[in-house]
């Protein structure tokens, strides 16, 4: 998926673009969510900034829920263009299956991860720095 190219902005500098995915944790399940992204997920984010698959990740949580289905977290992968996002994920299955040992393994773990959360939204966005 390739975004349009944009003409330079007067009023800011384009940054890197962000995939960020919204996260409702599922009752009963905040310390397994935080337990699997401390032993499964931010290594391999570690590993993908090492690769040079990623140049960073952030994490927030919410502090407000407006409706039943509200997001509780949300991860984000910044990457430093649209096109490094196809790049990323044709990448990213090798470093998981490395980490997990096996395909299976890897494919067993996002089973039981939907199981503790759900995605609420995924999207792109691009950091701007204001002029």
């Amino acid at each position: 998926m390739a975004a349009p190219a944009q003409a330079q902005n007067p009023n800011y500098q384009s940054g890197p673009v962000w995939r960020i995915t919204d996260y409702s944790i599922k009752p009963g399940q905040g310390d397994a969510f935080w337990k699997d992204f401390r032993e499964n997920l931010k290594p391999i984010y570690e590993e993908f900034k090492k690769d040079g698959m990623i140049s960073d990740y952030k994490v927030w949580t919410s502090v407000t829920s407006d409706r039943p289905d509200d997001w509780d977290v949300a991860i984000g992968l910044a990457v430093p263009n649209y096109a490094a996002i196809d790049q990323l994920d044709a990448k990213a299955a090798t470093v998981a299956t490395k980490h997990y040992g096996s395909r299976e393994a890897m494919i067993e773990a996002a089973k039981k991860r939907s199981e503790i959360r759900t995605v609420i939204s995924s999207h792109l966005a691009r950091e701007v720095m204001p002029k």
